[in-house]
Parts: structure tokens; sequence; C-alpha cells
């Protein structure tokens, strides 16, 4: 198992750019400080809890990909709970099939 800071840095600098964000625009964004973003993504802190967390939100980062990424789960992760959460079985299935339509379409 890889060290979860290390996967968080990869994640971290990976969310941001497909953001489209500089280090100093995430920075700024959500009131840090450029060196702390910096240290993160080059694994060179230990941030405290509070930090990752609002990073993880602000970024789409699943935090238990990253600490339990050994683990095997059947859960559905939140973003999709929230989705679904105000559609009809009927839309729900719909999105079902479209995904495996797809799906094939990949082959």
């Amino acid at each position: 198992m890889k060290n979860p800071l290390d996967l968080f840095a990869a994640d971290l600098r990976a969310a941001r750019i497909r953001r489209n964000l500089t280090q100093r625009q995430l920075a700024e964004m959500l009131h840090m400080s450029v060196r702390t973003i910096i240290e993160l993504e080059r694994c060179k802190s230990s941030p405290r809890f509070e930090t990752v967390a609002t990073l993880a939100k602000e970024l789409d980062i699943s935090l238990d990909a990253v600490v339990f990424q050994d683990s095997k789960t059947d859960r559905v992760s939140k973003s999709i709970v929230d989705f679904f959460s105000d559609k009809s079985e009927e839309e729900i299935q719909k999105y079902i099939a479209l995904c495996e339509q797809a799906d094939t379409l990949k082959g």
C-alpha cells in the first residue's frame, strides 16, 4: 500500500490541473498560502485534516479512495447518490441503460 499522503498529493495535483487552476489560483480560492499547495503536491508537509478535507471537497477528491485504496467496496460514492437522489426509478434505469450502451461502444 502506498502512503496515503503521496496518493493525496498526486490526486490533488491531477484534480487541480483538470480544473485548469494554477497553484496560486487554488490557494487564493481557498484562502490558503501558495506554499501550502506546493508543499502538499510535493509531499513536503503533513497537512492538518481540515486542510486535506477542504481541498478534497473543493476538487472532488475521494478521501476513501486515497486512504482505503486496497479495499474493495460495494458502496456508491456520495456524488453518485446525490445525483440520483431526486430521480425516479425509471430515470435511474434510463441512465444505467445509457451507460451500458456507452460501455459497449468503447469496445
